[in-house]
């Protein structure tokens, strides 16, 4: 896969997250994946994909409206079996409008690239 092959497939990601499709979401995400939430006070928070699809079942039973998919890319690189691609993503999250910097690693797994790990940074 190549770095345009990449940011493809994070572009279908965040628009399948973003509009709440559990099946996606539990197929692309590994098993193994962790993400870590830096908020603008320099606290972290986990979420593993148990709690990652629990949050998107979740507003997808609550019918909520789908999530903004504006995204700015800045940087992807990818070799046989790891792939990055540092982003900004602008979001509503509990009715505030929010801008984050993300860091989205890939890993092809089996032969399926799946995201094992995440980086998310507060940048108001």
């Amino acid at each position: 896969m190549n770095s345009q092959e990449l940011i493809e497939l994070t572009k279908d990601l965040i628009y399948h997250a973003t509009h709440f499709d559990v099946p996606y979401v539990k197929e692309i995400y590994a098993d193994k994946f962790l993400i870590a939430n830096v908020d603008k006070d320099g606290g972290v928070e986990t979420l593993n994909k148990e709690q990652l699809v629990a949050f998107v079942q979740g507003n997808k039973n609550a019918n909520i409206a789908p999530l903004s998919t504006k995204t700015e890319f800045h940087y992807a690189i990818c070799d046989e079996n790891m792939g990055m691609v540092v982003i900004t993503r602008e979001l509503e999250l509990n009715g505030k409008p929010s801008r984050k910097f993300l860091t989205v690693i890939w890993e092809n797994i089996s032969g399926k690239w799946q995201v094992v790990k995440e980086s998310s940074i507060v940048r108001d």
